[in-house]
């Protein structure tokens, strides 16, 4: 698997490396916006994930849940984050189970946030790339209600899920399969956590801004490489949400390395040239990588001047407390 991922993203380098321009954009203003939005959108992940371990936080069975500070939470989620280009998914979200429960934190609740993150970022970018892809290739009214229809199933499927978190609501179920199923749904995702209605329409609409910004920030990298119409958007949005989910589900490569490239590259190539297809695809795997290495830097750099301010604190709190 390892093996034929890597031969997928080696085809499309080599397919831009012989290409005439290679990688030079036609214009650097689109690539630099996508580089500085993708440090945003990782910004932005990283609160986003530290508020939903707060609600799992906030709403422990435990009297006195533990209070740990969010700079020591983003130095272990920046820490873990580059545990994604190591072969096999399991090593990121273990990570970052592992460096938060050393916090003081519930392995349950960073395990259940970690997986409320992944089902509400990859289930609302997978709507939003069809329903691009449904406004291209069959009808914008089309686009719409599957959008709309979309939406409305998969918070009311979570919703039904958190509701059947409680083991009285799970008494009242009196086919055998579907107690089973919504239990093992409602344990993975919620525990015995309770998640308010608006907190998971909350959840939906945030996490559905940070995958138009996925989507954004491929279409900017595109903008580098080739003049895009309205539908060339969408279909390169549309391809690239479908491809970041088929590359996260490939639990092998490295960062989804050769399968999400691979199918980047194919469908890309249905809307622009080869060159700028393949050109598209390795300068999107190179800009999110130097932008992963610039954010773990700036979160290691952050906490660090924080801890050091707050050495500096220390002698003249003591000299303080003396002269009093």
């Amino acid at each position: 698997m390892i093996l034929a991922s890597f031969s997928a993203f080696v085809w499309v380098l080599g397919d831009a490396v012989r290409s005439t321009e290679g990688l030079k954009p036609d214009r650097w203003a689109p690539l630099i916006a996508a580089a500085v939005l993708h440090c945003f959108m990782l910004l932005f992940l990283m609160v986003l994930w530290e508020r939903v371990l707060a609600i799992f936080q906030a709403s422990s069975d435990s009297p006195r849940p533990n209070r740990t500070s969010k700079s020591t939470l983003y130095t272990a989620y920046s820490r873990s984050w580059l545990a994604r280009y190591i072969p096999g998914r399991i090593w990121s979200m273990a990570g970052r189970t592992i460096l938060v429960s050393k916090l003081g934190v519930s392995k349950d609740q960073v395990t259940r946030s970690i997986i409320v993150e992944v089902v509400l970022a990859y289930g609302m970018l997978t709507i939003i790339s069809i329903a691009l892809l449904t406004w291209v290739y069959l009808h914008p009214i089309f686009a719409v209600i599957t959008f709309a229809v979309s939406v409305f199933f998969f918070g009311s499927a979570l919703i039904k899920t958190r509701s059947f978190s409680a083991k009285r609501t799970l008494q009242n179920i009196r086919i055998p399969l579907a107690h089973m199923v919504f239990q093992r749904a409602a344990r993975i995702l919620f525990g015995g956590t309770y998640i308010s209605r608006n907190t998971t329409l909350k959840g939906l609409g945030l996490y559905g801004a940070y995958s138009f910004m996925q989507l954004a920030f491929i279409v900017l990298i595109a903008a580098s490489f080739a003049d895009l119409t309205a539908s060339k958007i969408a279909v390169i949005a549309g391809a690239w949400g479908l491809s970041l989910t088929v590359g996260w589900l490939s639990i092998l490569p490295p960062a989804g390395l050769g399968a999400r490239d691979g199918l980047a590259f194919i469908l890309f190539s249905q809307v622009v040239g080869l060159p700028a297809a393949s050109s598209i695809v390795l300068a999107s795997r190179l800009v999110m990588l130097m932008t992963d290495l610039a954010f773990v830097l700036a979160v290691e750099s952050t906490t660090k001047i924080n801890l050091q301010s707050a050495l500096f604190k220390i002698p003249f709190m003591k000299i303080s407390r003396l002269k009093t």
